[in-house]
């Protein structure tokens, strides 16, 4: 028997279990899968967004206070499916959101071999997902405005940081400069009032050059 697509989602906080939840069924070709969360609320909230997306959804509690919500797609016809609200996320006595942005100028990571650099920015990228905090703004400048565009492994990686709430800003010259304009795939452009502004307002800014 095949082994069920997990996602573990115990320990993220409302409303990432159902962002979790969407980014499997809009990018794996499983047709069941189980998504684990270890808080009532979000049970409900996945299992709402689930069935909202004509899945068929079993949840089964997997004590300890943590529930294992299994996921079938394409049971339902979504359209016929009246439409669950979800809940509220809970107010939690969370500190501020630390104002980190990520400043990228080039599409590769370091100097001395282009094709080295372009693997290296792309794994900075995808390891830059899972590393708390999340970035607030990620803004790309020059050739780093490739990988907003014509790089299809980092746009895949900075779709995932867009998704996790991060502000993605390309510069809109920059764009113009290399005809990238119409390429845009992810985030939006931007100009420089905006990256000085980011700037004075960062707590820490940060760059993988």
């Amino acid at each position: 028997m095949a082994e069920i697509l997990t996602v573990d989602a115990r320990g993220l906080a409302c409303p990432q279990p159902v962002l979790e939840t969407k980014r499997v069924l809009d990018q794996s070709a499983d047709s069941l899968f189980q998504v684990l969360v270890d808080n009532v609320t979000a049970r409900e909230n996945v299992s709402r967004f689930a069935r909202n997306q004509g899945c068929d959804v079993e949840v089964r509690d997997g004590g300890s206070g943590w529930f294992e919500i299994n996921i079938r797609r394409g049971a339902a016809d979504s359209s016929a499916t009246e439409q669950e609200e979800l809940l509220a996320c809970p107010i939690t006595d969370t500190p501020a959101k630390v104002k980190n942005v990520v400043y990228i100028g080039n599409n590769c990571m370091g100097r001395g071999d282009d094709d080295l650099g372009a693997k290296l920015m792309r794994g900075f990228l995808r390891t830059l997902i899972d590393s708390p905090p999340l970035p607030w703004r990620v803004i790309l400048i020059n050739a780093g405005v490739k990988l907003t565009t014509i790089d299809d492994e980092a746009v895949d990686a900075i779709s995932m940081l867009q998704e996790k709430g991060a502000e993605i800003l390309s510069c809109g010259t920059c764009l113009q400069h290399f005809k990238l304009e119409e390429k845009l795939r992810v985030g939006k452009a931007t100009n420089m009032f905006e990256v000085i502004e980011s700037f004075n307002n960062a707590d820490k800014v940060i760059s993988p050059d």
